[in-house]
């Protein structure tokens, strides 16, 4: 049993930390209040002075989650603060892939520092304002669609379908059936061991090479 803390020493931030913890293990889906009150050592009804219901409190645990992936780092160029956004985005749903479904919610947009900081470094590089939030908002996704591939193609021994795939394929070229695959299997002995890490690092270099080139002069 975990002992009550005193009256008013808990805080907001408190119990969304354990909320994200509980979900760690629980799920989202799963979360009860009854669970994050006995890891602050509350009792529940009391965390309720924090949050009006359990709807509001998913909501402050995605802003503490967006927080995390969008912070910003005042890198020196637009180019280094999106590669640190994708690799941000990358790690933490790798680390915690059950708060995965917190991005879903319907939330009111919040004030992200790095999302104003990073146009502002882009159109001043001659990149029109449209096309840097795209490429701002290219550059969140596929990190966020790269690992939830990887969370929904993964065996539960870990092992990824996709890589598994690519090494059936780098097999099958090599066959009567694939000796037509003549591309196919030059590109695939040259690139060895398919990885979705390789794949995120291409897609992450290529989308910032595609903006590099719609600069103005």
């Amino acid at each position: 049993m975990r002992q009550q803390r005193p009256r008013g020493t808990i805080t907001r931030e408190s119990i969304v930390a354990a909320a994200l913890a509980v979900a760690d293990g629980s799920g989202v889906h799963r979360l009860t209040i009854r669970a994050i009150a006995q890891r602050v050592g509350a009792p529940p009804m009391s965390l309720y002075t924090h949050f009006k219901n359990k709807d509001e409190l998913l909501d402050l645990m995605y802003a503490e989650v967006a927080r995390r992936m969008y912070a910003y780092q005042g890198q020196a160029t637009w180019q280094a603060e999106l590669l640190a956004l994708g690799h941000r985005i990358r790690s933490l749903l790798t680390e915690h892939p059950k708060w995965a479904p917190l991005l879903s919610r319907p939330v009111a947009p919040l004030n992200v520092t790095l999302r104003e900081e990073v146009l502002k470094l882009m159109v001043k590089d001659g990149i029109i304002p449209t096309e840097a939030l795209l490429g701002l908002s290219a550059v969140a996704l596929t990190s966020i669609g790269l690992v939830l591939v990887s969370l929904t193609l993964n065996g539960q021994d870990g092992e990824s379908f996709v890589e598994q795939r690519f090494a059936r394929l780098k097999d099958w070229v090599k066959t009567p059936a694939g000796q037509g695959s003549v591309q196919t299997n030059a590109a695939l002995q040259k690139l060895g061991r398919f990885e979705l890490d390789g794949v995120f690092q291409f897609h992450i270099h290529a989308l910032i090479a595609g903006l590099e080139a719609k600069r103005a002069p």
